[in-house]
């Protein structure tokens, strides 16, 4: 009112506002709890709370009666308002902006063709490119083969030059040209695997053509929007892709894409926590509890989650955790921050920067405000290049097969691949570098390593569940595969598609197609509808509608406004075309109860195609794969379970060494045995060492070789606490072993003896020069120590691996509690697959993987994977277990697990738990006779540390 009586006396126009910061009357409430989150402090302390609660959007009516209000008390009356609004309303008119005109809505915006490198129209130029591609992807093609590709490519570009999309798929060629260029490993995924425009430019390494996959799952005449095309890169390598593509198409044209990131359970509890004042351990003990929840049903989770049981009893005796609760609730899918997109770039012309906002982003690159929702109304290309780590992983296994074996031979002798006696295969080249693309899709050695199960490490067949569908389905080839990905999402998992597929396949059941006509879109599954692009070809088949038609029916499949209309109009048109009405109910009903959840084929070849190549690495060369993983960590388990993996394939894992182990996992031959030349294993990496700084880690690789102690200290100049880290975890057993004196000092001398301070330090004058070379004297400071202290137990040292390193490399953490699970009478992992089904036994383990996947009955199921020491068991929580379970099921590391088994295969068995207790509470074990564990009959056992992250667990969903 104030500033209206001064803008009235001045004779300035006056604009009426609302300092608008939430949508309903009573978000102030919540708008104050952000304030506090923002500001990291609670809220009886924060300084500058709203002055009042009256920042909620307004409607229409409610501005004009303010108007009048502030009128009236300015004392202008009526005309007043009139004044005030009739200004409002001309300022908001200078405000309007054209969508189209001015920020060109919905208009697609690539980048100029001079940028990309082409001089004449791209049409034309994509033609010529495609057509010149045709004799490298397809050698000695001819014939109706020919003729049937020409056909393909023919339409493909049709539609292309019909929606000006030319250049768009030019620019995405330019992209995976420069990042091949780059030897980084890249590979389309998606949806872009159908196109056979893509494979002739090298954008995808899927031909279309051998798996029946289709153009307008991808792209039709009917799409106004550029496709979707997603490239896969090597994740060590993503960022330096992002600053390439700037320094290719100039800073201009290209930016990030951005994301906001919404409060779910566990983010709006510790926020909400933070602002009503609570202690940081509460809030943590609080927040561990809950998972994958909306936060707006934390009281609906309260009720029917068991491990919440304690937790909600508590809330009824405390109005503060109530009001947390409350609190919660109000934050579910609010925005809590804006962030880099872990795979977006928007790619445009110049006038790119002036079309979209931007802000720097945690790279020090700019990046658009916009989401990935705005890139199709703003006419952006998205290029979504994903920093994918079995890629990273891959790449790093093909530089150690190469650096260990020096020719072509030697790598085909070492995989046993076809034609090793001859020199070896084709995709090996004379230097011994592999072409993973040219490997044959038919290697029957991966195929007999998928149908084992034992595919821990491989992309996308690794979690428990598909390690059962493999060992059940037992793919043949590369096809069985791709069902085998398709089938394991929400979709077909929904729909009970799983178990008929299966029992066609094996002949358990007969094939049923619901009309002949159907047979051969559906003859590869079995008559089981699993893929997006068998639903296009049944609405083809019944309708006629054409597959570009079938895909925009597909796509409002599920929408309750919109379904009604496509099932009336598939009925009319298949009653039309001479099907009967059952047939045309039966159709209908698998349409209706599967197309809305279905995997499109082509995202299933994409993904097929890494989840042969980590395969077929793992069966050739498995040092070198398992290198590669534990150098990247891509999978879904800790690095301490693949640790287990190599015992199991009895791979040595070679110990720390100063001079052997570098920043890196490495492929090393081990010490040879009594058979002469030693096995190949994987030497640890010192990065691995927790505590060490990046520097101290670079000064010590870069000085390897060291003779000394002392050599080691003057070179690489570590901190004491690193020293004394190396020596617990015997990176200098080699050097003490080599001193030259003969009782060496044990690995407990060492360590007591780098505990120790210096007794003073070496005047700056006798410190070695630069590039001075020590007296080939060996290591005097170990030679003279004494020995003093017994060597370290296995457990000892098992026990400092977990704390410095977060595996257990000198024995299985479950070993120190044989004695415990002997007297539990505990089944070990190896020896499950030798019961029947339905025998009841216990298992132990330390918890290794979680998931709660969706269930067709929408009833949540737990699935917890344990490993014991000789191999992974797959445990399934159902309600009564979960119930008896509580508390235990999401936060206990190491789990003792009650239960029955399940045969899920020749090869495959799982565990139906029943019950389940914490291992480390001894006293609550079910141990014969019930006695209690008191101080008399406890067992020394090894407990997990409390940084879980410093031991690996990885909760998966």
């Amino acid at each position: 009112m104030r500033l209206f009586k001064l803008a009235e006396e001045l004779q300035l126009p006056a604009v009426l506002t609302n300092a608008v910061r939430y949508c309903r009357e009573d978000d102030a409430a919540t708008a104050d709890v952000l304030d506090a989150v923002r500001a990291l402090t609670a809220l009886s302390r924060l300084p500058d709370l709203q002055p009042n609660g009256q920042g909620w959007l307004k409607s229409g009516t409610q501005m004009k009666a303010l108007a009048q209000e502030i009128a009236h008390e300015a004392g202008t009356g009526a005309a007043g308002a009139r004044r005030l609004l009739a200004t409002t309303g001309a300022v908001a008119d200078r405000c309007r902006i054209d969508p189209v005109q001015d920020m060109g809505y919905k208009q697609p915006v690539v980048p100029e063709a001079s940028v990309i490198g082409i001089e004449q129209d791209p049409v034309v130029e994509l033609v010529q490119r495609c057509e010149g591609a045709i004799g490298r992807r397809f050698p000695g093609i001819s014939g109706k083969a020919e003729h049937e590709l020409r056909d393909r490519l023919n339409h493909e570009l049709g539609i292309i030059t019909r929606l000006g999309f030319a250049s768009y798929f030019l620019t995405v060629a330019e992209v995976s040209k420069m990042i091949t260029s780059m030897g980084v490993r890249a590979a389309a995924r998606g949806s872009g695997a159908s196109s056979l425009v893509n494979y002739l430019l090298n954008i995808s390494h899927v031909n279309p053509l051998d798996h029946g996959l289709i153009f307008e799952r991808f792209l039709s005449r009917d799409r106004s929007t550029l496709p979707d095309i997603d490239i896969d890169v090597e994740s060590a390598e993503r960022h330096n892709v992002y600053q390439q593509i700037f320094k290719r198409f100039g800073a201009k044209r290209v930016t990030l894409m951005s994301m906001q990131n919404g409060y779910r359970a566990r983010g709006a509890v510790r926020d909400a926590g933070l602002a009503l004042g609570l202690e940081e351990a509460e809030i943590d003990g609080i927040a561990k509890q809950l998972w994958r929840f909306s936060a707006r049903k934390f009281r609906e989770a309260m009720d029917e989650k068991p491990e919440l049981r304690d937790f909600s009893a508590q809330v009824e005796q405390n109005r503060q955790l109530d009001l947390l609760v409350d609190v919660t609730e109000r934050l579910d899918r609010l925005p809590r921050h804006i962030s880099m997109h872990p795979c977006g770039v928007i790619l445009g012309d110049e006038t790119l920067l002036d079309r979209t906002p931007v802000q720097p982003s945690g790279l020090g690159l700019p990046m658009s405000q916009f989401d990935k929702h705005d890139m199709d109304p703003m006419g952006m290309l998205k290029l979504d290049v994903l920093g994918v780590r079995m890629q990273s992983s891959m790449a790093f296994a093909l530089e150690e097969i190469a650096r260990i074996h020096p020719d072509k031979a030697a790598v085909a002798a070492a995989g046993k691949h076809p034609g090793a006696a001859s020199g070896g295969p084709d995709y090996i080249a004379d230097d011994g570098r592999i072409n993973l693309e040219a490997v044959p899709l038919d290697d029957e050695p991966t195929y007999e390593l998928i149908r084992s199960t034992y595919t821990l490490g491989c992309f996308q067949i690794e979690s428990p569940g598909q390690r059962e569908l493999v060992g059940k389905m037992a793919p043949r080839n590369f096809n069985d595969l791709i069902i085998d990905i398709s089938l394991f999402r929400p979709g077909p998992m929904k729909s009970d598609m799983v178990r008929p597929f299966l029992e066609h396949r094996h002949g358990w059941a007969p094939e049923n197609y619901p009309h002949p006509d159907l047979e051969p879109a559906l003859r590869e599954t079995h008559g089981v509808t699993v893929f997006h692009e068998q639903v296009l070809r049944t609405f083809d088949v019944f309708t006629g509608c054409g597959l570009a038609k079938a895909d925009e029916y597909r796509r409002l499949l599920g929408d309750e406004t919109a379904e009604p209309a496509v099932e009336e109009y598939f009925r009319r048109k298949s009653l039309e075309r001479g099907y009967s009405s059952e047939t045309v109910d039966k159709v209908w009903n698998t349409l209706k109860s599967f197309g809305s959840f279905g995997f499109c084929k082509a995202h299933g070849a994409a993904f097929a195609v890494p989840t042969y190549q980590s395969a077929w690495l793992k069966a050739h060369h498995p040092e070198a794969f398992l290198a590669g993983l534990w150098e990247h960590d891509p999978g879904m388990y800790p690095r301490r379970l693949l640790v287990a993996e190599a015992r199991r394939m009895g791979i040595p894992i070679l110990p720390l060494d100063i001079n052997r182990s570098t920043d890196k996992y490495r492929v090393e031959r081990a010490p040879s045995g009594d058979d002469g030349e030693g096995k190949l294993g994987i030497r640890l990496s010192l990065a691995g060492i927790y505590g060490m700084s990046a520097a101290e880690l670079k000064r010590i690789v870069r000085g390897q070789p060291y003779d000394s102690l002392a050599d080691l200290r003057a070179r690489a100049k570590i901190s004491r606490p690193t020293l004394k880290r190396l020596g617990q975890l015997g990176a200098f057993d080699e050097l003490n072993r080599t001193a030259g004196r003969a009782g060496t000092a044990t690995r407990a001398d060492i360590v007591h003896h780098l505990d120790k301070p210096p007794a003073r330090p070496v005047p700056r004058k006798y410190e070695p020069m630069d590039g001075q070379l020590a007296l080939p004297l060996g290591d005097l400071e170990l030679r003279n120590l004494k020995t003093q202290l017994p060597e370290p137990s296995t457990l000892e040292k098992v026990r400092t691996e977990l704390d410095l390193m977060a595996v257990d490399v000198s024995a299985h953490l479950m070993d120190s509690y044989a004695p415990l699970l002997e007297e539990l009478g505990a089944t070990h992992a190896k020896d499950l697959l030798s019961l029947r089904s339905g025998t009841e036994v216990l298992v132990a383990g330390i918890r290794v993987a979680t998931q709660t996947p969706p269930m067709r009955g929408g009833r949540r199921v737990v699935f917890i994977s344990v490993d014991d020491g000789t191999g992974c068991v797959d445990c399934t929580f159902f309600h009564e277990a979960q119930e008896k379970a509580g508390p235990l099921l999401f936060g206990t590391k190491l789990l003792l697990i009650q239960g029955t088994t399940r045969r899920t295969g020749p090869r495959g068995i799982s565990l139906q738990a029943s019950n389940a207790w914490d291992l480390a509470q001894h006293g609550t074990l079910p141990l014969p006779g019930r006695r209690q564990g008191g101080p008399e009959n406890e067992q020394p056992t090894l407990q997990l540390p409390e940084r879980s992250m410093l031991v690996g667990l990885n909760i998966s969903g």
